[in-house]
């Protein structure tokens, strides 16, 4: 129990470190780019961002999900890993992009939304580069990965400052994104470059190796673009049904609850391969993950109570009195990121147990949860109807799981 106390501690410490950067870069893009561009800004900003992750979503087929389990302990399985994972993600990756930038660039009228989708786009680029934080991960060195996201945050915040400071168009000052999105991938990548560029030794698991990452990836696929399309399609469908001034105050709310909620993915990424994935039998890890579970939910619960006593000030400082509008759904959603701190434990289970069909009826209950909610609930609670969605469809989700799985057990 110590061990896994320490280990606890100091990933959560390395997470909460990013974390605090993040919400320090938060104050100066959301703040800055809000008050300077306007709400309206803000809004088509969050559209575009969130309309490039949903469509990027394709290029996930090899992502972490996928590697973590199979790098193995082996320096030169790792080495080949890593190699054929990054030239699959480099191909698949920049035709996505340069597919996407094309229709853009066709169907959509020349305006700020336009512009912004197209700088949106570049985000994709780094795909590739950012299997360095996975390695660094599997090698259980998380604050390599806080040390790029605390630099690629404060990238950010030097850029809008400038931005603010030449009083240049909310289309420049939009470059701090992507830009923030590369440099948090690069730092880590710098560190396994070797990996990627020089050809592995052994040539004999080649082929091996690349079908059983296109059949891994194929098969858990669908569960990590529901994933991806349950995170930004709140903003995708808020933005259709609400004025972009709106989907702006909606969405300062949940940007800070998205970057705690990432918290939760984080520990559990950290984590799972030496709590989780060592598991020897299916018990086990079905305990292992429970225990992760639980422990990721008691940080979750305290966050909500502490969010209930400083979340309005907190949030002020952040945006400022014209997003106040904002605060009720900021501290409603982080009481619902309960239940997304338990998942993300809960789900280690199911990715190191490739119950494949499991995780792709979860994110498919989540994400039409989260499509009804708005339309369920009253217009007037239309900022809340994503949190409830998503954590109503969760508690149900394991409440069966494991209701069957005791009924199944009993009856044998």
């Amino acid at each position: 129990m110590n061990s896994f106390l320490q280990l606890l501690f100091s990933s959560f410490s390395g997470v909460v470190t990013e974390k605090i950067v993040g919400v320090l870069a938060a104050i100066a893009s959301n703040h800055l780019f809000a008050n300077i561009y306007g709400a309206r800004l803000f809004g088509e900003l969050q559209f575009a961002l969130s309309l490039a992750y949903v469509v990027g979503s394709v290029a996930l087929i090899f992502s972490a999900p996928v590697i973590a389990p199979i790098f193995g302990k082996h320096r030169r399985l790792r080495h080949m890993v890593f190699y054929h994972t990054f030239r699959l993600r480099l191909i698949l990756s920049l035709a996505v992009m340069l597919v996407f930038m094309g229709v853009v660039a066709v169907t959509m009228p020349s305006s700020s939304a336009s512009a912004l989708t197209l700088i949106a786009a570049l985000v994709l680029t780094v795909e590739p580069l950012a299997l360095g934080s996975v390695m660094a991960y599997a090698e259980t060195k998380p604050w390599v990965i806080t040390r790029a996201k605390a630099y690629a945050s404060g990238v950010r915040v030097l850029w809008l400052l400038a931005a603010a400071h030449a009083s240049v168009g909310a289309v420049i000052a939009a470059f701090a994104w992507p830009l923030e999105a590369c440099v948090a991938a690069v730092a880590p990548f710098s560190r396994y470059r070797t990996l990627a560029f020089s050809t592995p030794k052994a040539h004999l698991g080649n082929a091996v190796i690349t079908r059983t990452l296109v059949m891994r990836g194929l098969k858990i696929w669908p569960a990590i673009a529901a994933s991806v399309i349950m995170l930004r399609m709140d903003r995708l469908l808020l933005g259709m049904l609400m004025s972009k001034a709106d989907l702006g105050i909606y969405a300062a709310a949940a940007s800070l609850v998205e970057q705690w909620n990432s918290v939760g993915t984080t520990l559990a990424l950290a984590l799972a391969p030496s709590m989780v994935y060592v598991a020897r039998n299916e018990q086990q890890l079905r305990l292992r993950s429970l225990k992760l579970a639980f422990w990721l939910a008691v940080v979750g619960i305290f966050a909500a109570i502490a969010c209930v006593f400083v979340g309005e000030r907190l949030f002020l400082i952040v945006y400022g009195p014209q997003f106040i509008a904002g605060v009720p759904v900021m501290i409603y959603a982080t009481f619902c990121a309960v239940a997304t701190f338990a998942d993300a434990g809960l789900s280690a289970w199911l990715v190191a147990a490739q119950r494949y069909r499991l995780i792709v009826t979860k994110q498919a209950i989540t994400v039409a949860s989260i499509a009804a909610a708005p339309f369920i609930l009253p217009r007037s609670l239309m900022m809340y109807a994503p949190a409830t969605g998503t954590a109503v469809s969760l508690v149900l989700f394991w409440a069966v799981t494991f209701g069957f799985s005791l009924h199944h057990k009993e009856r044998a």
